[in-house]
């Protein structure tokens, strides 16, 4: 597959180098304007959009190639220029480089060294657009403005969460499984003065306990057996940045004092370190346990209130319900580009369905349900109706609180059943997966008698 051409200007008075430096860059899949005058040269500037490098002649009748240089850095000062000349003195090179040169090359030249050269600067800019793309992508994914409600309760939220992000307080989020904690943390983080630095995100029940300090604060190489190599840690990975504690509240308490210590000072002292090292790191925690459990039972009192100065409840997708239609349309319009459908709408009977479940998963629930309705329906299917949704939910519309119990247990024990099966047995991997940890995975598989082999 060849490269996508990339246009350069060669300027030079000796139509014979110009005519050798184009047949040799063509030959390489760049595109070739040539000038071979200054003034030509910015005619051709204005004639030719999306040029990206000229090399440029030094010593040229008219306009010599440092005046063309600091022509071309007033007109289109992203441009990269490159000093051609026989005069290679280091004089002359200092001097380019004085001028706004990014390099310098002498005649003759070796044609290796030319290439390379413009093969780095082009995969710079490459570089460069593809990261362009991927913060369009991350702001158009994670942006306050793509997270789908339109209920009042959400307005609120998303108040809270806009003033959090003009600040660097740290923000507690606080919210049922799958009701999108990690998604308004990104979003905040991408709304703030932060945007451009690191976000680094930890699932704080996900790591076993014994590894989770030195994940967090990094280590020295032969601090203590298996560790081979420097590791900086998650903390020292964000600096600059915005780290996302999820899960908190499965911190144990022992290192929570750990946390605090760090939060007081921000300076942290990887483990088998002498000297501490200074942060600058944004903290959002998170948590699915309620405000009063935090306080009276899984966080310490202190580490609460340090982490607790923003605090930011979601709503469960149950108390909002009028949100249904609108994140069913955009799940659908996502999964149908993903799969190659065209479904387009629910039944009315489908969607009041949906209006009479609990959603104990949430919108995450809700987004498996219609992904999984879409990769296995027709290719013709136009509609979601009542019979795909009994297909792959596994609930009862009854009026006996005692029957909903029953049906969410039914479905809680197949939800953990499927995540051990997609985990392949791995229990991390599953606690994770639904967004629990390792010890509430453990203690549920004993409620439910699943077995743990």
């Amino acid at each position: 597959m060849s490269k996508i051409q990339f246009r350069v200007l060669v300027v030079d008075d000796d139509e014979d180098f110009v005519s050798a430096v184009k047949e040799l860059l063509e030959r390489n899949n760049y595109d070739v304007v040539t000038a071979y005058s200054g003034p030509e040269a910015l005619t051709r500037l204005s004639e030719y959009p999306g040029i990206k490098v000229a090399l440029v002649d030094l010593v040229m009748p008219m306009m010599d190639g440092f005046t063309l240089l600091n022509r071309i850095k007033d007109i289109a000062s992203g441009l990269t220029v490159m000093i051609v000349t026989g005069q290679g003195t280091v004089q002359t090179a200092v001097e380019a480089i004085k001028h706004g040169a990014s390099d310098f090359i002498t005649k003759p030249f070796d044609k290796d060294v030319l290439l390379n050269k413009l093969e780095v600067i082009r995969k710079s800019y490459e570089l460069e657009n593809k990261v362009g793309e991927l913060k369009q992508i991350v702001s158009q994914k994670y942006g306050f403005e793509n997270i789908i409600s339109g209920s009042k309760v959400m307005k609120s939220v998303f108040e809270r969460a806009t003033a959090a992000a003009r600040s660097s307080a740290p923000v507690f989020i606080v919210g049922e499984t799958g009701t999108g904690k990690e998604l308004l943390s990104k979003a905040i983080h991408l709304s703030g003065d932060r945007s451009n630095k690191p976000f680094v995100a930890v699932n704080c029940g996900a790591i076993p306990k014994e590894l989770l300090e030195s994940e967090l604060f990094g280590y020295k190489k032969g601090s203590f057996t298996g560790a081979s190599r420097d590791h900086e840690g998650l903390f020292i990975a964000a600096n600059g940045g915005t780290i996302f504690l999820d899960e908190i509240g499965e911190m144990p308490k022992d290192l929570q004092v750990r946390l605090l210590r760090v939060l007081e000072d921000y300076k942290v002292r990887p483990i088998g370190h002498t000297r501490e090292i200074d942060l600058d790191v944004r903290v959002i925690a998170a948590s699915n346990h309620s405000i009063d459990e935090l306080k009276n039972e899984f966080l310490r009192d202190d580490l609460f209130f340090r982490l607790a100065v923003i605090v930011i409840e979601i709503p469960p997708l149950r108390e909002r319900k009028s949100d249904i239609p609108l994140l069913v349309d955009n799940f659908i319009n996502t999964f149908n580009k993903k799969y190659s459908r065209n479904l387009k709408v629910l039944s009315e009977e489908a969607l009041n369905s949906l209006y009479q479940y609990s959603f104990p998963g949430n919108i995450r629930e809700l987004e498996n349900l219609i992904e999984g309705i879409i990769a296995v329906c027709p290719h013709d299917k136009e509609k979601i109706t009542i019979k795909d949704l009994k297909n792959h939910l596994l609930w009862q519309e009854t009026q006996s609180s005692e029957h909903q119990i029953l049906a969410l247990d039914k479905l809680e024990k197949f939800a953990l059943e499927q995540a051990l099966r997609e985990s392949k047995g791995n229990k991390s991997k599953a606690a994770e997966k639904l967004g629990i940890s390792r010890d509430t995975l453990y203690r549920k598989l004993k409620v439910f008698k699943i077995n743990q082999a």
